[in-house]
């Protein structure tokens, strides 16, 4: 009898889960008029066939490469998947497992199904798509917004003429439509995006999402028209058709792109104005000039320290705060911490290599790094003795298994076909199980190395002295520097400021063996590097 797998879906919340539900059970009474045997349902609920991360979908593909059934059953080839490239693939698969797809609107599938209901699907996909827009546009003409929340305003929830909820409109919220006001106004008297987030936050005033403010909250995106500076809607237009969604074909992740100024489509929306036309021309005004400037600073590579580099007082990123310089995140960004100092990007590389190629390497790191070698080599030649046993144990069950099988069938004392199958399942298992107990048995038990230590050293001191300036992110010895440090503190002190390097014993025992080890964090303090300017 055919074994037979059913697949169903639904693809939005909105719907009942009894979709799937509905969709199996006519699957069921079409495999019980074929005489095919269901040995699965896999379901999808509230999931677009446009995504291909589908837990159901997936489990079903990869229980039919195992064999698991000959047949699958869906009620319509849309149900496995709309998009083109989805609906190729997984018939590929279930071509290549041996598998059957059919479906009850369209009977057993070939590549003719494949390629005009794969078409058909990308087609109700834009069309649905311009449905959505439609709908959008319609809401607007009558007073409702489509799309997120703005600072400044709250939902408002009414019922509407079917008795359904509503939450399409908007109401001004007082006390922040006053804190709207202040940015711009501050803003067009000449304080900069930074001094006001942090003269907010020194304020308590909550941002949006009811934590501090940062700088990007605030003047947000030109050509998206986000964040106080550039969204329309406080002087009462709205902006729609802002941005465009496309599906990567790689992660399948919808990404937003910004449309054409021409594209963009204002309604006017008076009840929602929060400051008047003059202020945000002002502020509009500004802008403009400011980006009519030279810009100070380009988009800078990645440095050697880029994302290791945190502030040893609030424990955020430091970061390029001008061309040469770096400095905390926070102080910059939200002026929510009082580490002032900034650092020479040169000298905290070369005092942090310093740091790895003396500290590191002093007496007491290395005793520290031999130490944790040994006590990984004994902790896996015990796991590894522990497994070995789990391995024999369930190998010498499961050939037991298999004689008691072989006896029975000698003896014709039990049904063929059910003996049959259960031996080669058991034998299967008895055939995998060996070779697991014959690769543990092959691994070598970690070799103790003498010269650990001499190695160790060696490796670090070449790849500090291969260190080219010429070389970028991506390049070998760059990678295998940053690997060895975890992480770099960054500490203010009266005259300067103190470096903590934090460094991996993880990757510096890959260094020195072949094997990487454990998690361990080896830490040393670079203590001398001094700055006397507090900018």
């Amino acid at each position: 009898m055919p074994r037979c797998a059913i697949y169903a879906r639904y693809s939005s919340d909105r719907q009942s889960e009894t979709s799937a539900e509905d969709q199996a059970r006519v699957c069921r009474a079409r495999a019980e008029r074929e005489g095919w045997d269901v040995v699965e349902v896999y379901s999808d609920l509230a999931i677009s066939g446009a995504s291909n991360r589908r837990p159901g979908l997936n489990a079903l593909l990869a229980d039919a490469a195992a064999g698991a059934f000959d047949i699958v059953l869906s009620e319509a080839l849309d149900r496995v998947a709309r998009d083109q490239a989805d609906i190729a693939t997984i018939y590929q698969k279930l071509c290549f497992a041996n598998v059957q797809l059919v479906t009850l609107s369209e009977g057993a599938i070939n590549e003719l199904h494949i390629g005009l209901k794969g078409t058909m699907g990308a087609l109700f996909l834009k069309e649905l798509a311009d449905k959505v827009r439609r709908g959008q546009r319609g809401n607007m003409a009558r007073g409702r917004l489509p799309g997120g929340l703005c600072y400044g305003y709250a939902v408002v929830r009414t019922l509407d003429e079917r008795g359904e909820i509503d939450a399409g409109r908007r109401a001004i919220v007082p006390e922040q439509a006053a804190v709207v006001r202040r940015i711009l106004e501050e803003y067009v008297a000449g304080k900069s995006p930074k001094a006001i987030a942090r003269d907010l936050n020194r304020d308590g005033i909550p941002s949006a999402r009811g934590g501090e403010w940062r700088v990007s909250a605030i003047v947000g995106n030109r050509a998206r028209m986000i964040g106080i500076l550039h969204n329309p809607i406080y002087v009462g237009r709205f902006a729609w058709n802002r941005v465009h969604m496309r599906r990567d074909p790689e992660t399948r992740n919808r990404v937003s792109r910004p449309n054409a100024a021409e594209q963009i489509e204002f309604v006017d929306m008076p009840e929602l104005r929060i400051v008047s036309d003059e202020l945000w021309q002002a502020a509009q005004d500004r802008r403009l000039a400011q980006s009519a400037q030279p810009l100070s600073h380009r988009r800078r590579p990645r440095h050697l320290l880029s994302g290791l580099v945190r502030c040893g007082v609030c424990g955020g990123s430091f970061v390029r705060v001008s061309d040469t310089r770096l400095g905390c995140a926070r102080h910059k960004d939200a002026g929510t911490c009082d580490n002032r100092r900034r650092v020479q990007a040169a000298e905290l590389q070369r005092r942090a290599l310093a740091g790895l190629e003396h500290q590191l390497l002093a007496p007491e790191a290395v005793a520290l790094l031999v130490e944790e070698y040994e006590r990984e080599r004994r902790r896996r030649d015990g796991s590894a003795a522990a497994a070995r046993r789990q391995l024999a144990a369930r190998l010498a069950k499961s050939e037991a298994a298999v004689s008691r099988l072989v006896t029975v069938l000698a003896e014709g004392g039990a049904d063929f076909a059910d003996v049959r199958a259960a031996l080669a399942q058991h034998s299967a298992e008895r055939d995998r199980l060996r070779a697991a107990v014959a690769e543990a048995d092959a691994v070598p038990t970690i070799a103790r190395q003498p010269a650990i230590a001499a190695a160790y050293r060696e490796r670090v001191l070449r790849l500090v002295a291969g260190l080219s300036p010429e070389a970028e992110p991506g390049d070998a010895t760059i990678e295998q520097l940053r690997e060895l440090i975890d992480v770099i503190y960054v500490h203010p002190t009266d005259d300067g400021v103190e470096l903590e390097v934090v460094g991996s014993l993880a990757a510096a025992l890959s260094i020195a063996t072949p094997t990487r080890q454990g998690g361990a964090k080896a830490t040393t303090k670079v203590a001398d590097l001094r700055y006397h300017r507090a900018e």
